[in-house]
């Protein structure tokens, strides 16, 4: 949605941060941010627009601990 290479949010041009999270590659290359922003500090999705459950950020946090 936020984070494709044509977003799909109103009004938003361009991914935030020219973060993009559409393909593996984009993924691993930004697993540490996502871990952070998701499943630790809970900063994203912002305002928790995405209603993201706590049960899937400990699915994210496993995920990113698992590849360590």
């Amino acid at each position: 949605m936020c984070h494709a290479r044509e977003p799909v949010w109103n009004n938003m041009q361009w991914a935030p941060k020219g973060v993009f999270l559409e393909t593996d590659s984009d993924i691993a290359k930004h697993a540490r941010d996502i871990y952070l922003q998701s499943a630790l500090s809970h900063a994203m999705p912002p305002a928790n627009i995405t209603q993201l459950a706590d049960e899937d950020r400990a699915v994210l946090a496993a995920w990113y601990r698992a590849a360590l």
